[in-house]
C-alpha cells in the first residue's frame, strides 16, 4: 500500500480536494508562463489585456485560497492517520498473548512508533509535491505549444536523466531498509544498558563486548550506511541540477541549429526552463523523503500483520462471564507446555502437569533453575496456555475465550516485576483509605511511602525490596483470592523474611486467601501446607506439610 492508497483510504474526498488543487494551480501556472513570455516578448494577451493584472492578482488570490483549504485538509487528514496507527497498534499490543509479544520485542514496538511520526510530516510536502508536478506538467505542455519538435528534444533527456535517478534510488531504498533493521536491533541494544545498568558496571568483560561488538558496531554500521546513502542521495541530486545546464546548452547550441528555432521561440524556451529548475529540483529532494514515508508505512504494515498473527481473539477481552464469585479450587490435568528458545537454540518441555490447589492453601513451588518454575507460574496466571492439557477453574475449563476472565482472578507479582508510575487501577490512594494503610503498616512502610492525597498516587522511586512490598500492597487492594508470587522474598533482608513467612502469610491466610508462592527458602518450607518440587519440566515430588502456619506471637508486633 503507497500513500496515496493510504490516504484515500482515510479519506473518500482525497481524490477530489487533489483535482481542484490541481486544476487550479494548473491554471495560475500556466498563466503566470504566459503573463512572463508576453512580459518579454511584449505580446499583450488577447482578451482584456488592460486588466491582465487583475487576472494575475485574482488567480493568485484562488491559488492561495485553495492551497490554504487543501492544507489544512491534508493536515487533519494525516494527523488522523497517524493517530489511527498509533491507536491501532497500541490496542493489538495490548491483547496481544504475552508469548507473541515476547517474540515481537520492545525494540520493534519503538520502531513502529517512530514510524508514525514520519507520516505527520506528509502535509507540507505533499502539497509543495503537487504544485512542483503541476508547475512541471504546464511548462512542458507551454513548450509543446510553442515548439513540439524542440519539446519532444527536451523531454526525452528529462526522461532519460528520470529513469536514472529512480534506478539509482532503488538501491538507496535498500540501504534504508537495512537502516531501520539496524535501528530494531540498537533499539534492544540500548535498553540492555539502561534496564541493566548495575549488571554492566559489574563485569568489564560484559561492559566491553556490549560498547563494541553490539552498539557501536551497529553505530559504525549505521553511519556508514547513512554517509553511503547520502552521497548517493547527493549524487543523484547533482545529477539533477547540472542535468538542466544540460538542457540550457541543447536550447541555446542545439535547438536553434537542428530545428531551425526563432529568436523569441529559443527565448520562450529559456525562460521556461529557467521557471521550471526551482520546480524540479524541488521535486527531486522529495523523493528521499517520499522513500523514508514509503519504508515506514510497509513496515508499519508489516509489524501489524506480524502482530495480528499474535491476537488470538478479536480486539477485546473475551468472555468475562463470571464462573463462581468465590474461589473453591484450581486444577491442573495433563497440562503441557513446550518452546523454542532462539537464543540458546534449545527446547523446552514442562509436563505433563497434573496439579490441584484447593482453596485456602499455601502452596510452595520449589525447583532449582531451569526446571520450570517460572513457566508454571506463567500458566497458572493465564499469561501462557498449554500446548495440551487443561486448567479449570472451580470446574469450568479456561479456554483463549475466557483466558482474560481467569487472569483477572488471580494477583501476581512476578519474579521481575514493575509497580507502575500512575494509579492505572483506580485505587483510592490516599491517607485517609484505612484498608490501605493497615497494608502499608503491615509491609513496614509506613515511614518510607510517600502517598499524595490529591493525585492519588504513590511515589514508586523504592529500592527493588521496597518495590516488591508495594506490589503487594496494590495486590492485596484488587482484593482477589488467589495469589502467585514468583520469589518474593528474594530482595527482602533477613529480619523482614522472616516476617513474610510467619507473619504476613499467615495473615494473607486470615484474609481467605490461597497463595501459591515460588520459592527457594527452604528454611521457611514448614510455613507451607504443600511443597511441590520441579525438576527437568516435571513434578518430582507433591507432599503435604504437617507443621501448623502459626506465626510467633514476636513477629506480630
Amino acid at each position: 500500500m503507497n500513500i496515496f492508497q493510504v490516504l484515500q483510504k482515510k479519506s473518500k474526498l482525497f481524490y477530489v480536494f487533489l483535482v481542484l488543487l490541481g486544476a487550479v494551480n494548473s491554471l495560475l501556472y500556466s498563466a503566470i508562463l504566459v503573463f512572463v513570455n508576453n512580459t518579454i516578448t511584449q505580446t499583450p494577451l488577447p482578451f482584456f489585456p488592460q486588466f491582465d493584472w487583475a487576472l494575475f492578482i485574482g488567480l493568485l488570490v484562488l491559488s492561495l485560497i485553495i492551497t490554504r483549504i487543501f492544507q489544512t485538509y491534508m493536515v487533519k487528514l494525516t494527523n488522523g492517520i497517524v493517530f489511527d496507527f498509533e491507536l491501532n497498534l497500541i490496542q493489538k499490543i495490548r491483547f496481544a498473548t504475552y508469548e507473541g509479544f515476547d517474540k515481537i520485542g520492545i525494540g520493534r514496538v519503538y520502531t513502529a512508533m517512530n514510524d508514525t511520526k514520519a507520516l505527520g510530516q506528509i502535509p507540507a510536502s505533499f502539497v509543495n509535491g503537487i504544485n512542483y508536478a503541476v508547475v512541471i506538467s504546464c511548462g512542458l505542455v507551454y513548450l509543446f505549444w510553442i515548439s513540439p519538435v524542440g519539446s519532444g528534444a527536451v523531454l526525452l533527456l528529462m526522461a532519460g536523466l528520470l529513469i536514472f535517478y529512480l534506478v539509482r534510488n532503488k538501491s538507496i531504498e535498500k540501504s534504508l531498509n537495512e537502516l531501520r533493521d539496524l535501528q530494531n536491533e540498537y533499539h534492544q541494544n540500548l535498553r540492555d544498558l539502561l534496564h541493566g545498568f548495575k549488571e554492566i558496571k559489574m563485569s568489564q568483560v560484559r561492559n566491553e563486548n556490549m560498547f563494541h561488538k553490539y552498539l557501536k558496531r551497529n553505530l559504525v554500521t549505521g553511519r556508514d550506511l547513512g554517509i553511503g546513502t547520502a552521497v548517493k542521495y547527493l549524487d543523484n541530486e547533482l545529477t539533477g541540477s547540472y542535468s538542466w545546464y544540460i538542457v540550457l546548452g541543447l536550447i541555446l547550441f542545439g535547438l536553434p541549429r537542428l530545428f531551425s528555432l526563432e529568436m523569441a521561440q529559443t527565448t520562450t524556451f529559456v525562460v521556461t526552463i529557467l521557471y521550471l529548475m526551482g520546480p524540479v529540483y524541488g521535486f527531486i529532494q522529495l523523493v528521499p523523503f517520499y522513500t523514508r514515508v514509503k519504508i515506514a508505512i510497509e513496515r508499519l504494515q508489516g509489524f501489524e500483520k506480524d502482530i495480528n498473527n499474535q491476537v488470538k481473539t478479536e480486539i477485546g477481552h473475551g468472555d468475562m462471564t463470571p464462573f463462581n464469585q468465590v474461589f473453591h479450587h484450581l486444577e491442573l490435568k495433563e497440562v503441557t507446555f513446550e518452546y523454542f528458545d532462539k537464543k540458546k537454540q534449545t527446547s523446552f518441555r514442562l509436563g505433563p502437569i497434573n496439579l490441584e490447589i484447593r482453596r485456602g492453601e499455601m502452596v510452595f513451588i520449589t525447583g532449582g533453575n531451569g526446571s520450570g518454575k517460572s513457566t508454571l507460574v506463567n500458566l497458572l496466571t493465564g499469561l501462557c496456555q498449554p500446548t495440551s492439557g487443561h486448567i479449570y477453574l472451580n470446574g469450568h475449563k479456561i479456554t483463549e475465550s475466557n483466558c482474560a476472565y481467569y487472569r483477572n482472578q488471580i494477583s501476581a507479582i512476578f519474579t521481575n516485576n514493575h509497580v507502575f508510575a500512575e494509579n492505572y487501577d483506580d485505587f483510592d490512594l490516599c491517607t485517609g483509605n484505612d484498608t490501605l494503610m493497615n497494608y502499608v503498616g503491615m509491609m513496614r512502610l509506613s515511614q518510607v511511602l510517600k502517598i499524595d492525597d490529591d493525585k492519588k498516587n504513590i511515589d514508586n522511586r523504592l529500592s527493588k525490596g521496597q518495590h516488591k512490598r508495594l506490589a503487594m500492597i496494590y495486590a492485596l487492594l484488587e482484593g482477589r483470592q488467589l495469589v502467585v508470587l514468583d520469589e518474593w522474598a528474594a530482595e527482602q533482608d533477613p529480619e523482614f523474611r522472616a516476617y513474610f513467612y510467619k507473619t504476613i502469610l499467615p495473615e494473607l491466610k486470615n484474609l481467605g486467601k490461597t497463595v501459591i508462592a515460588v520459592t527457594h527458602d527452604d528454611a521457611y518450607y514448614g510455613c507451607a501446607n504443600r511443597i511441590v518440587k520441579l525438576d527437568y519440566g516435571q513434578v518430582l515430588t507433591d507432599s503435604p506439610v504437617l507443621t501448623e502456619l502459626v506465626a510467633e506471637p514476636e513477629e506480630l508486633n
